[in-house]
């Protein structure tokens, strides 16, 4: 089994990233095999409502979404963190979310 954390923070060592790597750790313990994305170090960029992505297995925009996607699909399962800001998660994590 497989597990990925997906974390959106600004803050590589902040709240929601610790909660997400004791989710993780709590996961590996129990025999899956984890992995840490950190959402920052992606270059994700803005859906630009091309709709390539209905008629097509891949987004057209030219960054690290296609990589990421593969990556959630072979996965078993996901975790996402995020801080949020008025009730909601941050943008980062919102815009990771339209893009997929």
């Amino acid at each position: 089994m497989k597990i990925i954390g997906i974390a959106s923070s600004p803050h590589r060592n902040g709240n929601s990233v610790t909660l997400l790597r004791e989710a993780l750790k709590g996961a590996q313990e129990a025999g899956a095999e984890t992995e840490e994305i950190y959402l920052p170090d992606y270059d994700i960029q803005y859906c630009k409502g091309c709709m390539n992505c209905l008629s097509s297995d891949r987004c057209a925009i030219p960054d690290d979404l296609n990589e990421l996607r593969e990556k959630m699909v072979e996965a078993d399962g996901l975790i996402l963190s995020s801080p949020t800001y008025g009730l909601a998660p941050n943008a980062r994590m919102k815009n990771f979310s339209d893009r997929i």
